[in-house]
């Protein structure tokens, strides 16, 4: 088991049975997982929750990157450019923001989400902000998607 398989399967363990939860992602077709994940349980409908930003995690990512000298390091490519998305719980139901580009790995990437935010049910729903290269309006995104 290699690093990456058992960071997967430490998170998978440690999310099981929890509620399900909302956050961020993004998908590595080649390592057929998804990484920088970030999760919370669902909280209650009276309770008011965040989930950061895309462009607010990678940009944090790619300072550590360079504080540690990792020149290497994923975080200097265009966080765009990588498959990413959004599970989004409103009217009753879960639902997983994406680019068109899920629709190639729909079943590996159904698997790995509800694994990683354990959600036995959820249906995709791709968005322009999610396009692969398309950068700029998840805030307007959020913010429509709650009027």
């Amino acid at each position: 088991m290699d690093s990456n398989e058992m960071m997967r399967a430490m998170i998978i363990i440690l999310n099981s049975g929890d509620k399900p939860c909302v956050g961020i992602f993004w998908y590595l077709p080649e390592e057929h997982d998804l990484f920088e994940v970030h999760s919370i349980p669902l909280p209650n409908e009276q309770e008011p929750y965040t989930i950061p930003l895309h462009k607010d995690v990678w940009r944090k990512a790619k300072f550590r990157a360079k504080a540690r000298g990792k020149k290497d390091s994923i975080y200097y490519q265009d966080y765009t450019k990588i498959p990413r998305g959004r599970v989004f719980y409103n009217k009753g139901k879960f639902t997983v923001a994406v680019g068109s580009w899920y629709k190639k790995y729909e079943e590996e990437l159904t698997n790995l989400l509800k694994d990683y935010f354990d959600l036995e049910e959820f249906d995709f729903e791709v968005i322009e902000y999610f396009e692969l290269g398309h950068n700029g309006g998840e805030e307007e995104f959020l913010y429509n998607l709650f009027l």
